[in-house]
């Protein structure tokens, strides 16, 4: 178990949305620590530097915070040999990521302080946008600050480089040389597609947990700006977000007219959002709503015949519905469809009929002062009585005394 704290570790920065990684005995994984930036950038590029400054300060019990000449920042840990496999040095890399995502015209002073082209500037922008933003980079240092010396039973010593002797570890770009076609976006982008996917195919299962975990890290691969307007970018990102998650529902079985509906609400919403903050919620909010979609509507599994009584019986509530009704729509004998309903939904279908219009009182009741009477005729049953012994049944009270706990909560 020598490998549990640093995997505790690793969980706790990832939780972040930031990457991290040890580095080998033989390092051989040295290009990890900028995700192989340089290595795509420059030809033949030596992380020697990288190297010297690992060797130099980030001796035991130090932890040293770095930022590079592209302004993205790192935090180098010495990790005691005791709790490493005999492949692993003593350095823990966390990083990159950034304090503030850089505007277009720091983006091109960078590039020519480094002698990068201007061609190159939608790939650099793309490789900013997807390197994490931590707003409060002093709360993250400090939870990694405290996480080590719990977790490694010592005392750590923070330092910040470069510091007032301006110490360069990094090759100068007189002595770089560029690659003719430097390919800087191709990791990221299918970085992006694998977790895009992973967070639509939780989606598609209404998993709500690893869905949100996906797409805390899909957050950090922002989409290339459209304009300058960042309420607008950010419009754009969520629409997206949206027209995703309704496919990801499509996929979970879920009748058309409820992805439509759900949809169609959230696009208003997106419209209607003036703030970004307000279209984070949005986002977080979707993500939630779709999930749940899946859960109550989903219809994966079912047969031909199943799926259609089911989306029937969803849009034609109010009706006089009943097992015969059915079994004549569909040419099938009673006892044949009731036992295929029941052995797919594990419920029956009389008793479905009931748990969709019960869900749609409720719904009325909450969202209206209608007397009873009215509710329950809307949800097909003539027969108010009847209506309120189900509903007992089902929220242990009656409908009447649901409504006066809305309308008049203690």
């Amino acid at each position: 178990m020598k490998h549990k704290q640093l995997e505790l570790l690793q969980q706790a920065v990832t939780a972040c949305s930031v990457g991290c990684h040890i580095i080998f005995s033989d390092r051989s994984n040295l290009s990890q620590t900028d995700n192989g930036l340089r290595l795509r950038l420059y030809e033949d590029y030596d992380y020697q530097p990288l190297l010297v400054l690992l060797e130099q300060y980030v001796t035991d019990g130090n932890i040293v915070r770095y930022e590079d000449s592209f302004g993205m920042y790192y935090i180098f840990l010495h990790i005691p040999s005791s709790y490493l496999y005999d492949y692993e040095s003593s350095y823990f890399v966390i990083g990159p990521y950034l304090e503030n995502q850089p505007d277009t015209e720091q983006i091109r002073d960078m590039m020519e302080q480094r002698s990068i082209p201007g061609r190159l500037f939608s790939d650099i922008r793309i490789v900013y946008s997807s390197t994490p933003v931590l707003h409060n980079t002093g709360s993250f240092e400090s939870l990694v600050l405290n996480l080590a010396q719990g977790l490694f039973h010592m005392e750590y010593n923070v330092s910040h480089l470069p510091d007032k002797n301006e110490i360069h570890i990094e090759h100068s770009p007189l002595i770089l040389k560029l690659r003719k076609e430097p390919q800087l976006t191709i990791s990221t982008i299918e970085e992006r597609y694998e977790v895009e996917n992973k967070m639509l195919e939780a989606v598609s299962k209404g998993d709500d947990r690893h869905a949100h975990e996906f797409y805390q890290k899909f957050q950090t691969y922002q989409l290339r700006p459209r304009t300058d307007n960042a309420i607008q970018n950010k419009r754009h990102g969520v629409v997206i977000l949206n027209t995703l998650f309704r496919k990801a529902v499509e996929a979970g079985g879920v009748h058309p007219l409820y992805i439509d509906d759900l949809s169609g609400k959230f696009a208003i919403l997106i419209n209607e959002a003036r703030t970004e903050r307000e279209l984070d919620h949005l986002s977080t909010d979707m993500l939630h709503k779709y999930c749940l979609l899946v859960r109550n509507h989903s219809m994966t599994g079912y047969s031909k015949v199943v799926k259609e009584v089911i989306s029937y019986i969803d849009f034609h509530y109010a009706e006089d519905l009943n097992l015969t009704f059915f079994a004549e729509m569909f040419s099938l004998n009673k006892n044949y469809l009731s036992g295929l309903f029941k052995k797919e939904t594990d419920i029956t279908l009389t008793d479905y009929i009931h748990q969709v219009r019960i869900r749609r009182a409720i719904t009325m009741i909450n969202s209206s002062s209608l007397p009873i009477s009215t509710v329950a005729a809307s949800c097909g049953y003539n027969d108010i009585n009847y209506f309120i012994r189900l509903f007992k049944r089902t929220y242990g009270m009656s409908p009447k005394q649901y409504q006066k706990s809305i309308l008049h909560p203690e």
